[in-house]
């Protein structure tokens, strides 16, 4: 086994211990820091070895196993967002207090994340799927769920998408949520809001606090055949591998 097989087999290992690096946010507890500069010190091992990065072996669709901020911020929007407020500290707040609201309770939870990188059409699509009311139950009481469960895969379009010395730059151009296979629709919502594509383009650029239009930026710090490393503009870590099974909607 070569020495990039062992630190990424060992990167495999973090991040399934640690819920693909959620059981690392000290939002929910302060536990396991010791993974969390464990990956750090593989992370910078991987990126030290400068492989190369092109269009070709990005292409293709991607799953995320790990991340050192939540989970969502991986999607383009959340990246636009992220650029947009213009300061690491005014970010991480946003989005923390949004994790703290659609996750309170265990209200809301993210299953499989995503991404399709297509530079023939320019286009980066970015899926999540969510869970909501995944376990309501009452403890002691009963153990029947009181509400069903119900769910959808919130889709993320970007275009303009180039790849420029290992940093890939796009725009965002427009959202919606469909169906995923064994979870219910949302009642109402479903109906209103799903399986639409909404414009958030162009909404974003009638913002008056909006300057310019929505765009956003990743690094690649690794990249093979299965493996791919990136970090925001922040040095937020975000590692993503080859999906065994292609799952990923087309739009």
């Amino acid at each position: 086994m070569t020495d990039i097989e062992e630190i990424k087999k060992k990167i495999y290992q973090i991040a399934a211990i640690t819920d693909r690096g959620q059981r690392l946010n000290k939002l929910i507890a302060p536990m396991y820091q010791e993974k969390l500069k464990e990956m750090g010190n593989l992370i910078d091992i991987l990126e030290s070895f400068n492989t190369e990065v092109s269009e070709e072996k990005l292409s293709g669709e991607w799953e995320l196993i790990y991340s050192t901020v939540e989970l969502f911020r991986s999607s383009p929007f959340f990246l636009a967002i992220e650029k947009a407020l213009n300061d690491e500290f005014k970010s991480n707040l946003f989005f923390k207090l949004h994790q703290l609201q659609v996750g309170s309770f265990g209200l809301s939870t993210i299953g499989r994340i995503a991404q399709n990188i297509d530079f023939d059409k320019k286009e980066f699509l970015s899926t999540f799927d969510t869970t909501i009311f995944g376990l309501t139950i009452i403890p002691i009481l009963g153990w029947f769920k009181l509400l069903p469960t119900f769910g959808g895969r919130v889709i993320t379009l970007a275009d303009d998408l180039i790849l420029e010395d290992k940093v890939l730059k796009m725009n965002l151009k427009k959202t919606k949520v469909s169906k995923v296979d064994g979870l219910n629709k949302i009642p109402l919502f479903s109906t209103l809001l799903m399986e639409r594509w909404y414009p958030v383009k162009e909404v974003w650029e009638k913002l008056p606090w909006n300057k310019e239009s929505p765009s956003c930026e990743v690094s690649v710090i690794y990249l093979d055949e299965e493996v791919r490393v990136m970090k925001d503009i922040y040095g937020s870590t975000f590692v993503y591998i080859r999906p065994t099974i292609s799952l990923l909607n087309s739009k």
